[in-house]
């Protein structure tokens, strides 16, 4: 991965290349997509706001004629990099401008939050919204006599209700590990072992602590769990909370010495036991960020040497 950042970083034209083809291979293979917009997020970070500006300028000209010349949809493949690309090149701007990952991550949550608003603002109804587009997504893909046998319409119903915030949620922590690879990238290629130290410590701002537990009791304690608009942005508080507990198991981890195996597990947890799994691991970042355990542990570890 060093190599591949080295490369990118070679000049304006391996930039574009690389957010290019990675963008379209995304349409294939929708993670690549991560990596195209890492691409943007590094090129800001290491060559400025002005040179991403170019970049991405760049590279939507190349999508448009790319999508252009190989499905004759040009507007649909910029619509894509745009989507992709603005956003990476802003939060870029953010964390270049500050050198702060937790405030870069944090802004994001506040573009995922107007995401909802955007959804509750804009659409008449949002749960019937996605309710049609998730039955219109089965029906072409699943036959019509296994849909009417099964008893799958409440389910649609159910994560129709919930999808304003389930997608804004998504794009937050497919933002986020973008942002991440960037660093990670960034600082193997100025300061290696930097994002490492970074990442361990991570803790967010006290008014998410404060906020987060105010849009549970409204957004679903009070609702008796039914979908709402401040339920929904509850959705993007956890994965705030989610990111910082990851944080907090790497910590622990680095700073008792412990086997790279928890960590597996911990990810393997995350990825066959959601979304319980992902619940108690926000739990614990939120803990975290009233509790501190890593400072606990470098506390309890330094007194237990001095003894």
């Amino acid at each position: 991965m060093k190599a591949f950042a080295a490369w990118v970083m070679k000049g304006r034209m391996q930039a574009v290349i690389a957010a290019t083809v990675l963008a379209m291979l995304a349409l294939l293979v929708t993670p690549l997509a991560l990596l195209s917009a890492a691409v943007i997020v590094l090129t800001v970070l290491r060559q400025g706001w002005k040179e991403g500006v170019l970049v991405v300028a760049s590279a939507l000209l190349a999508i448009a004629g790319l999508g252009g010349l190989l499905f004759q949809m040009p507007l649909a493949t910029l619509l894509i990099g745009g989507l992709l690309w603005g956003p990476a090149a802003l939060l870029g701007t953010v964390m270049g401008r500050t050198g702060s990952l937790r405030l870069a991550i944090e802004v994001a949550a506040i573009a995922a939050s107007a995401i909802v608003l955007l959804q509750y603002g804009l659409l008449a109804d949002p749960a019937a919204f996605w309710g049609d587009a998730l039955n219109e997504f089965l029906a072409q893909r699943v036959d019509p006599q296994t849909l009417d046998a099964s008893n799958i319409g409440s389910l649609v119903e159910l994560m129709a209700g919930w999808m304003p915030g389930g997608v804004a949620a998504t794009w937050f922590l497919a933002t986020v590990a973008s942002m991440v690879l960037a660093r990670y990238w960034a600082a193997a290629l100025d300061r290696p072992g930097a994002f490492g130290e970074e990442f361990r410590q991570l803790r967010f701002g006290r008014w998410l602590l404060l906020l987060v537990p105010v849009l549970l009791v409204v957004g679903v304690l009070l609702t008796g769990g039914e979908p709402s608009l401040i339920g929904q942005l509850y959705l993007i508080g956890m994965v705030v909370f989610l990111i910082q507990g990851i944080s907090v198991a790497h910590g622990l981890v680095a700073e008792f010495g412990a086997s790279p195996a928890w960590l597996v597990g911990l990810y393997l947890l995350l990825v066959f036991a959601a979304p319980q799994g992902a619940t108690m691991v926000s739990l614990a970042g939120y803990a975290d960020g009233w509790l501190n355990f890593r400072a606990r542990a470098r506390a309890r570890r330094s007194g237990t040497g001095g003894r």
